[in-house]
């Protein structure tokens, strides 16, 4: 069974964390959605699903071992919905590469190309023991 923990409280957060597999990564996202979906319209849930899905993705994929936890953050900061998503690398994968996502014969997928057209703003940052968090914001309104 999957060690899952969500959260939708009255300080209005979600949080949510699962262990770095493609079935918990469904249920994560799953459960996001609804959070946000008591909080905006469709429009917006649907293309905020999408970031979820693919940085979820990002997260599963670069985390070294699936019992490695994943963790999802959102809230509401005025008017912007913030979200973080957070995983352990690999010790050689440490480095957050600084691609220009704009150049299509650039390696890897096209998640964080897909994810930086549907916010306002997208964050990576290597954290202290080897923990990459990427920050998204994005206007509600």
């Amino acid at each position: 069974m999957t060690s899952s923990h969500e959260r939708d409280s009255a300080d209005d957060a979600f949080l949510t964390s699962f262990p770095a597999r493609p079935d918990a990564l469904v249920r994560a996202r799953r459960s996001f959605t609804a959070w946000l979906g008591r909080r905006t319209g469709s429009e917006v849930v649907d293309e905020l699903e999408i970031v979820f899905s693919e940085l979820g993705a990002n997260a599963v994929d670069a985390s070294p071992e699936e019992t490695d936890e994943v963790l999802g953050r959102a809230w509401c900061d005025g008017s912007d919905l913030v979200l973080d998503l957070v995983n352990h690398t690999s010790p050689t994968g440490a480095e957050v590469p600084r691609w220009d996502l704009g150049d299509p014969l650039r390696p890897g997928g096209r998640g964080l190309v897909i994810t930086e057209a549907l916010v306002d703003s997208m964050e990576i940052t290597l954290e202290p023991g080897r923990r990459v968090l990427v920050r998204c914001r994005r206007r509600l309104e």
